[in-house]
């Protein structure tokens, strides 16, 4: 009887540890993917800022436009009255430069929106790992009562 007892409390023991286990993956995942977001908002901010900077320049101007990782071309600037944006699965279109950046805002909102929602998530999975770990102590200490318990029996015997 007492082993039977027993194979029950190993069994709910790996259960509650594959649970935890379970749980603490999907907290690392949710933060790689909000870092994900965290670049991508960074770096959709930093192209309002060259958009707006490349505006306030003026026509004429020279810059340096970068061409890869290691090499950069003299350009110069005309009008900054179109910007081109992409829009999702390789399409591109042209939009006046206040509404492409209009566009890229509601893009950031849209991401952050999408991080608020990840935490939340990730603050209910930190609370089910609370949840289970306190399980698993409770369990610990059942089946360090139950062995005391079995010890006194075999010495009364």
């Amino acid at each position: 009887m007492l082993k039977k007892l027993l194979k029950k409390d190993d069994k709910k023991m790996a259960e509650l540890n594959r649970q935890l286990r379970s749980y603490i993956a999907q907290i690392e995942a949710l933060r790689v993917e909000i870092a994900n977001i965290d670049d991508l908002i960074s770096e959709y901010r930093a192209t309002i800022t060259t958009l707006k900077n490349l505006k306030d320049l003026g026509d004429g101007k020279e810059v340096l436009l970068p061409v890869g990782r290691i090499a950069q071309v003299a350009a110069k600037l005309e009008k900054v009255e179109k910007v081109v944006i992409s829009i999702g699965s390789g399409i591109s279109v042209e939009l006046p430069f206040e509404e492409a950046v209009s566009q890229i805002e509601k893009e950031i909102a849209a991401l952050i929106v999408l991080r608020e929602a990840l935490e939340k998530a990730m603050v209910d999975l930190y609370a089910k790992v609370e949840e289970t770990t306190e399980k698993i102590r409770e369990h610990g200490q059942f089946e360090a009562s139950e062995e005391a318990k079995d010890e006194e029996e075999k010495e009364e015997k």
